[in-house]
């Protein structure tokens, strides 16, 4: 089988190929070295003190939320009736700068 692949050769001297490759190993160190900033994920602090009462609380005032909006559908629109408000809004030259 022929290899028919277009090759380069590329001539570099001794000097700039150590100057290349010392420069690629310290970023590389420098990278490894450095600190991670702390995602969201792991500072908790934002969360206040654990308080499962408090969390059940939100949990069923959320879902009493949903309860009420299924019986009571006025404040629900469907993606689709959502962007055909959003096309008409925008025909008309009603939507924000």
């Amino acid at each position: 089988m022929i290899d028919t692949t277009p090759s380069t050769n590329i001539s570099v001297n001794p000097f700039d190929l150590e100057s290349l490759i010392r420069r690629v190993v310290r970023e590389e160190v420098m990278h490894l070295l450095r600190k991670p900033n702390r995602a969201v994920v792991e500072y908790w602090e934002h969360e206040g003190p654990d308080d499962p009462a408090g969390d059940q609380q939100l949990l069923n005032d959320a879902l009493a939320l949903l309860q009420k909006y299924e019986t009571n559908r006025e404040g629900w629109k469907t993606l689709e009736e959502f962007e055909a408000e959003l096309a008409e809004a925008e025909v008309k030259d009603e939507l924000p700068c």
